[in-house]
């Protein structure tokens, strides 16, 4: 009779929690859409009076929200936009030529240590970024790779390998060795039989694995701040940062708020990696309630 007492009381609660998880996850967006959209932003969600393109259209032509800094330079939007591209696909390709072989070694070798060794490189994923902060500039400075696109992705995918190749690891352990024996009873060595068979049969654990550092390189912030000086080669992160804020003025820290153009800015920014998923999806989908999907 209590069991069927509090059993409901116990749903209801589990309900609640979920609902003000995704109320808390969600409201940010339609905040963001709103106030885009909008003459004036607001601290609140509000449907706007006015529905307005005009802060996309100053973004694009190059107007700050501070008026004393006047016009930026007109292409600068899209110059963050490429380099936030360059930087995540140079970490993408990190990720994928040297987590694959990582992963794949560590799925199929056995030797002694390889427990220790596995446990290492998780721990050295969980290596706060501020613990390492000077030594990475000092090192990217005497390599001649700080201030440069190509330099901070690969510092970024280079952080992402330890995650990646713990996770490239579980996708390859669902592969079956019957696969191997067969290429191997067909000539093929170790390095052939890893790109003719086991990673065309993976391929939703490449997919996942390249959608997962992308996101990480288009998002990053700590990297691209620490290495990249010169407003050339701002990524979009960087680019915001400095429209709203006086960060990197060198005087008194202070803030400019323009919500209404800070949130159009938002919408960009959200942009590309909505299209990235949208061309991995059906790949992505391949992976449900921890079941991995491999065709072969």
């Amino acid at each position: 009779m209590l069991r069927k007492i509090s059993e409901p009381s116990f749903k209801l609660i589990e309900y609640i929690t979920l609902l003000w998880f995704i109320i808390y996850v969600i409201s940010p967006l339609p905040w963001l859409f709103t106030n885009a959209f909008a003459v004036r932003g607001t601290k609140f969600i509000r449907i706007p009076e006015e529905v307005t393109l005009d802060n996309f259209y100053r973004i694009f032509r190059g107007m700050s929200p501070r008026r004393e800094l006047g016009l930026m330079h007109g292409g600068r939007v899209f110059q963050w936009i490429m380099s936030s591209f360059i930087l995540a696909l140079v970490a993408m390709g990190v990720v994928l030529l040297l987590g694959s072989p990582a992963g794949y070694a560590l799925s199929r070798l056995r030797f002694r240590g390889k427990d220790l060794l596995m446990t290492a490189i998780l721990l050295i994923g969980f290596m706060p970024m501020t613990a390492k902060m000077l030594p990475l500039y000092k090192m990217c400075m005497d390599m001649g790779i700080a201030n440069n696109l190509v330099g901070a992705g690969i510092v970024i995918g280079a952080g992402q390998l330890p995650f990646q190749i713990w996770l490239l690891k579980s996708f390859f352990d669902y592969v079956p060795d019957e696969l191997e024996e067969q290429a191997e009873l067909f000539g093929c060595n170790r390095l052939e039989t890893l790109f003719r068979v086991v990673l065309p049969s993976s391929g939703v654990g490449l997919m996942a694995s390249a959608f997962l550092t992308f996101l990480s390189g288009w998002g990053d912030f700590t990297n691209s701040l620490l290495l990249l000086r010169s407003e050339r080669v701002y990524t979009l992160p960087l680019g915001i940062v400095s429209v709203a804020t006086d960060i990197f003025g060198g005087g008194e820290f202070s803030i400019h708020i323009d919500l209404a153009y800070l949130s159009a800015l938002g919408i960009i920014f959200i942009i590309p990696p909505l299209l990235v998923y949208f061309l991995f999806r059906r790949a992505l989908i391949g992976i449900k309630l921890g079941r991995i999907a491999i065709r072969y």
